[in-house]
């Protein structure tokens, strides 16, 4: 990460407010008499985006707020979880929503009524005056605390299409609402320490930040003026919309630049290559290039560049240098499954091996008929993958602790001692705060209801087990929150509570996926909370409209993710489960076969089994030891020689980032890294007043317009509304796709593979025809 250091800034103007900031003189009338110098935020890149001005008397939890939520996370809910069954992901972006409600909430404050509406003893105006940037960031935090795919679908998707059993709707609900709001009441008990103290930046925060007060032209906003004089509203609207034009050169009109694998144009026909060097179906992606801004991203222009170097080094070497070597040497029989990356489970001989042959009728497995055949064996990179999320999670514990383990003790003497020093905390204050105790009995409520799904819908998880899972997410939820805030980066949990839960309850894959499920999502959605908390934070968003918008998004999401799910599995069932394949490539169910995957190495089969120290795979409990001991020596290198940059070498993130492309989808690397390096090496170390002023606004800017084209492709000229509105660009060498049936019969089938979108053809071109192999 760079270095920080307090920056004194004069160029906020005062605003009306009620806290005092450095001794100030406060007016009656709410107006500030600033010092010659302001208090600002010690961190460089905070201070130069955040203001440190307030009104307080905007009203936020409006009329307009809860119609434009509700409309948008319901919308978010569905596409989400629509694109979870999808072959590529799509993206629902916080910016689109962000620029459309803009537009509803002014035209609502100019068209609707004044009039109250009275609910009981609750009475609200249906138009109380203009709509702010107070409420317009309300909406949009509580947008993007539902508009997600529930992890918990993955749990319901599994047993149904992989196991025929189907939870009832009100066992459904009630499992997905937990899970998304178990999270809750954690970020509410921790947000002390990983949303007051200054150095909890949460990264992505600070490009809404810019984005909000852009769009409604704030007084610090105002007097900024860019490239050729433009205001930061005008250039956000040329840059979206000349990347809404480019992107549909990638996204529609020329596939082939999402997946540009110019290596394999070399040898299109040989097998090795097509492992090496593709992108897509389970390969490697060596020097891959993408000229898709979707599979770029935003982040890479701001996130600290050691952090992203961690991230992108840990691709390299786990794609790039050792895949080839267990490729290439077959090493755990890598080639007996066809594709090096795969998360489903063999035979030795590479067929599929089929876990409800040795199920018994309460799902769970029958040890004499699995050990009467052939045993199950997993892909090899799939297994090195288990290994590096045991160094991310033991790595970023240790980390945590030896270098922030000082920063965190100081935090919690702050809090003990009540004092705050950060700026933004300070004008907080002004805010009744959100009692610790509505957060714990919310946690309190949110687990009974866990424990009584888990016991009465047939999950295999006994309610001690549920307990021991939200414990599991407690006891780590710290550490990885405080490495999401500072380096943008985070391990999850779903490798550990599911190495725990298979082994204190072996031979029960629907447990082991229910305990991961509740363990994971009690960590990840407090990160997802505590970061939408920090910025109401840096909005100046009262606690309380917090609490309340939060929870309204993530209840409004949960529903609609669950109605999602019911009719895409009803109507897609059968290329879901690879019964039948889907003709244009558009439904494979994959990420649902990753987590069934894991739920039978771990739950099914059990760690005992699958990770036997005299087994194939006992190498991956070494991953502990890496994690743990890499950063105590980093540690100890650093008290010897101070003057080099130990603390920003993160295994934790090199391993995460080595577990990055699980799906199968290697796409991007080398264009991130170069984004990453022209604007966080180059650009913010030696034009950095160029950085700080465009930096956010750009990155903004170029996500929504990749966002827009993705709405618009999906609605329209996709067919996502009516099948009878897609418009298909003819057929060029842009855009040849393997999975066109007619495509198999017209073409010269020698030649075939290589007018893949991806240009890799493989030794064998039958393998290429649909339906014919598993690869």
């Amino acid at each position: 990460m760079a270095d920080h250091h307090a920056v004194k800034d004069d160029n906020y103007p005062s605003e009306k407010t009620e806290f005092d900031l450095n001794e100030k003189a406060t007016h009656a009338d709410g107006d500030v008499t600033l010092k010659e110098e302001q208090e600002n935020s010690p961190i460089e890149a905070v201070s130069a985006v955040v203001p440190i001005t307030d009104d307080p008397s905007l009203i936020i939890i409006t009329f307009r707020f809860w119609i434009l939520s509700f409309i948008f996370t319901a919308l978010g809910a569905v596409i989400q979880q629509y694109y979870f069954f999808r072959t590529v992901a799509g993206n629902y972006s916080i910016f689109f929503v962000n620029l459309v409600t803009y537009s509803l909430g002014k035209g609502m404050a100019r068209l609707l009524p004044t009039n109250k509406i009275t609910i009981g003893s609750y009475a609200m105006s249906l138009n109380p005056g203009p709509f702010n940037i107070k409420e317009h960031a309300m909406i949009g935090i509580a947008v993007s605390s539902g508009a997600g795919a529930a992890y918990a679908i993955d749990i319901l998707s599994a047993t149904d299409l992989f196991l025929g059993f189907r939870i009832n709707a009100f066992g459904s609900l009630a499992m997905v609402i937990t899970t998304q709001c178990v999270g809750y009441g954690m970020a509410g008990m921790l947000r002390k320490y990983l949303v007051y103290p200054a150095s909890m930046v949460w990264w992505s925060n600070l490009v809404q930040v810019v984005f909000y007060n852009t769009m409604h032209n704030t007084d610090e906003f105002k007097r900024i003026r860019l490239v050729r004089g433009w205001t930061r509203m005008k250039f956000f609207w040329v840059v979206a919309a000349c990347c809404f034009l480019y992107q549909l050169l990638p996204q529609w009109i020329a596939p082939v630049l999402i997946y540009f694998d110019w290596v394999c144009w070399i040898r299109p026909f040989d097998k090795n290559f097509w492992a090496l060097f593709s992108s897509t179906s389970g390969t490697a992606g060596i020097l891959s290039l993408s000229f898709d801004w979707s599979s770029i991203g935003g982040a890479t222009m701001y996130l600290p560049l050691a952090a992203q170097l961690s991230a992108y080094g840990g691709m390299i070497l786990n794609y790039w240098i050792i895949l080839p070597i267990i490729w290439m040497n077959n090493i755990l029989g890598a080639k007996a499954i066809g594709r090096p990356l795969s998360s489903k489970l063999y035979h030795e001989d590479g067929s599929p091996f089929n876990i409800t042959k040795v199920l018994k009728a309460d799902y769970s497995v029958d040890w004499d008929k699995y050990e009467a055949g052939p045993s199950a064996n997993m892909a090899p990179l799939y297994a090195l993958g288990f290994m590096t999320s045991f160094i991310a999670l033991a790595g970023c514990c240790s980390h945590v602790a030896f270098f922030h383990g000082a920063e965190l003790w100081r935090s919690w003497k702050r809090v003990v001692g009540d004092h705050d020093e950060d700026i933004h905390t300070k004008m907080m204050k002004v805010y009744p705060e959100v009692p610790q105790l509505w957060y714990a009995i919310f946690y309190v409520i949110m687990a009974i209801i866990a424990c009584v799904v888990c016991e009465l819908y047939g999950t295999q998880l006994p309610w001690w087990g549920l307990l021991l899972s939200l414990f599991v997410g407690w006891f780590l939820t710290l550490p990885i929150g405080v490495m999401n805030a500072v380096t943008g980066y985070g391990p999850g949990l779903n490798v550990i509570t599911e190495l725990i839960c298979g082994y204190i309850l072996p031979g029960k894959p629907i447990a082991n996926m229910t305990f991961k499920c509740y363990g994971y999502m009690a960590m990840y959605q407090c990160n997802f909370l505590l970061s939408d908390l920090h910025l109401g934070h840096y909005m100046k968003i009262p606690p309380r409209s917090m609490f309340v918008g939060q929870l309204w998004g993530t209840l409004v999401g949960s529903v609609f993710n669950y109605l999602t799910m019911l009719l895409i599995i009803d109507s897609q069932r059968e290329a879901l489960t690879g019964r039948k394949p889907d003709p244009n490539g558009l439904w494979t169910g994959n990420r649902v076969q990753i987590f069934w995957g894991s739920g039978l190495i771990y739950g099914a089969l059990g760690p005992a089994k699958m990770f036997s120290l005299t087994g194939k795979y006992w190498f991956v409990y070494i991953g502990f030891l890496i994690g743990f001991f890499i950063p105590a020596i980093q540690w100890a290198l650093s008290k010897k020689f101070p003057k080099y940059p130990w603390a920003k070498i993160n295994i934790a993130i090199i391993a995460q980032g080595m577990g990055n492309f699980s799906n199968g989808y290697a796409v991007g690397v080398v264009s991130s890294i170069t984004a990453a390096l022209v604007f966080q090496g180059y650009l913010f170390r030696y034009h950095n007043n160029w950085w700080k002023k465009y930096v956010y606004i750009l990155s903004a800017a170029l996500d929504t317009g990749a966002a827009f084209t993705g709405l618009v492709i999906f609605l329209f000229l996709g067919g996502g509304i009516s099948p009878k509105m897609a418009v298909e660009i003819p057929s060029w060498w842009g855009n040849y796709r393997s999975d066109d049936l007619e495509k198999v019969n017209e073409l010269n089938r020698p030649n075939y593979p290589y007018l893949d979108v991806n240009r890799c053809g493989a030794a064998d071109p039958a393998m290429w025809i649909p339906g014919t192999t598993d690869l």
